[in-house]
């Protein structure tokens, strides 16, 4: 979306990561000065941490003298920013480009990124991730048409999202993991009568409405009504019945009062710290929270995916890979920048960032994988979802200006100031602007 505004932190830092004198360095580096000014919303915590402090010194010594001028991010701040900086030439070298219309194709049209097409097949990037995947961050040359073409950025992370639960709250109310839809609303009933809150959850950033919307539409929903919708055939509107059914059951929970109270004045750090703290059966959030959820609630936290309406029925969720990192146009050294690039691809990478409770872009190695534990539920989850094609898409992809859109009307829709058919309405009036604009 993130992706998407899945990183909601407060702050921006930078750090120059460098191991080895320039004296030694090849051509290479020598050409920019030895540094790449790489521009991510890795800004906070544990993936900080990977970014400065494990894969930037492990890069920097397998490239003797090269450096990293790592500045981190909040989602937004990274997209309002960047485009200004690339027209003003104070833009980095590599930065994470937000997929779909959000960024990615506004600034393909521009000029703004360098085409990955030269290294394609030199790193064989069209081979270590699922099509899938990798149609995500694809687009034609001229930036018209997402999801088919040529690959514009590769991402390090793959991103999904789900249930976090409380596996002693569930066990203390006599709950069992949900198989189907029905069993998710007949447990969240069930807790709200024991005086427990079902779901934690804080919209005051306001694209999480945006992940509970969009998974509750994921088992609702075709493969290619949504790929048509946010690839952007010309061929689907949001005034679909699934869109009215998932607008019609997002404010029925509301009612019944299944979400955490005040959830419009919390913020979505806030509800997984209140949730890390043991507060709330369950925590609709994305994979990057993974590991921080582990290290709080240990053997008591669980990880599971909406379930679909039937058993053995299939859920789209809402999920895909993480903000891509693309070169950008006016960089010296852009070989340079695709080493960095396919590093931040490689098996060793993924080794980093599983160990670290990050969801990696690929299928995790079964080895990795510890049982009962969140990250595991995750790992073994995202590869099922993986394997099954049933990850979806964030529906603010869908045009230059949905998350604004999408955001405001899921609000009011929460709020009860417009009822799911004017919701959609205005949905597809945004998406339908989009495509004579």
């Amino acid at each position: 979306m993130n992706r998407r505004r899945l990183i909601k932190v407060t702050g921006a830092g930078g750090a120059v990561i460098a191991l080895g004198g320039l004296s030694g360095a090849p051509a290479w580096a020598r050409q920019s000065g030895g540094t790449i000014k790489l521009w991510d919303t890795l800004n906070e915590g544990t993936r900080k941490d990977l970014i400065e402090n494990k894969i930037g010194k492990s890069f920097s010594q397998s490239h003797d003298g090269a450096k990293i001028d790592h500045r981190g991010w909040t989602t937004e701040d990274l997209t309002g920013t960047l485009p200004r900086s690339v027209d003003s030439g104070q833009g980095p070298d590599i930065s994470q480009v937000n997929n779909g219309e959000g960024l990615m194709g506004p600034m393909i049209r521009a000029g703004q990124l360098v085409s990955l097409v030269p290294y394609v097949e030199k790193y064989g990037w069209d081979t270590i991730q699922p099509h899938g995947l990798l149609a995500r961050n694809m687009y034609t040359a001229d930036g018209k048409q997402l999801g088919q073409g040529q690959l514009w950025g590769m991402s390090m992370e793959a991103e999904i999202v789900g249930f976090y639960y409380n596996r002693k709250i569930f066990k203390d109310n006599g709950i069992e993991l949900p198989k189907t839809f029905a069993d998710l609303e007949a447990a969240m009933q069930k807790l709200k009568d024991a005086g427990q809150t079902p779901l934690m959850f804080g919209n005051l950033d306001k694209w999480p409405a945006i992940h509970l919307f969009g998974d509750i539409q994921g088992t609702m929903t075709t493969r290619a009504y949504l790929d048509g919708l946010i690839y952007r055939t010309g061929k689907e509107s949001f005034e679909d019945t699934s869109m009215i059914d998932a607008a019609t059951k997002l404010k029925e929970w509301v009612d019944k009062g299944y979400l955490l109270d005040g959830y419009s004045g919390v913020s979505s750090d806030d509800a997984v710290s209140l949730f890390s703290a043991g507060q709330g059966a369950m925590l609709m959030q994305g994979s990057w929270s993974a590991g921080d959820i582990e290290q709080a609630l240990g053997a008591d936290g669980g990880f599971f995916l909406m379930p679909p309406k039937e058993t053995g029925g299939k859920v789209l969720n809402v999920g895909g890979v993480g903000i891509p990192y693309s070169i950008i146009k006016g960089t010296k050294n852009p070989d340079l920048d695709a080493e960095l690039i396919d590093y931040l691809c490689s098996d060793e990478v993924v080794g980093m960032i599983v160990d670290a409770g990050v969801l990696p872009a690929r299928a995790v190695p079964k080895e990795k994988i510890k049982p009962d534990t969140v990250t595991g539920d995750l790992y073994t989850a995202f590869s099922a979802a993986l394997e099954g094609d049933a990850i979806g898409h964030y529906l603010d992809w869908a045009s230059p200006t949905m998350y604004d859109t999408l955001t405001a009307q899921l609000q009011a829709l929460l709020a009860g100031k417009v009822d799911p058919k004017t919701f959609v309405a205005n949905l597809q009036a945004d998406y339908a602007k989009s495509f004579s604009s």
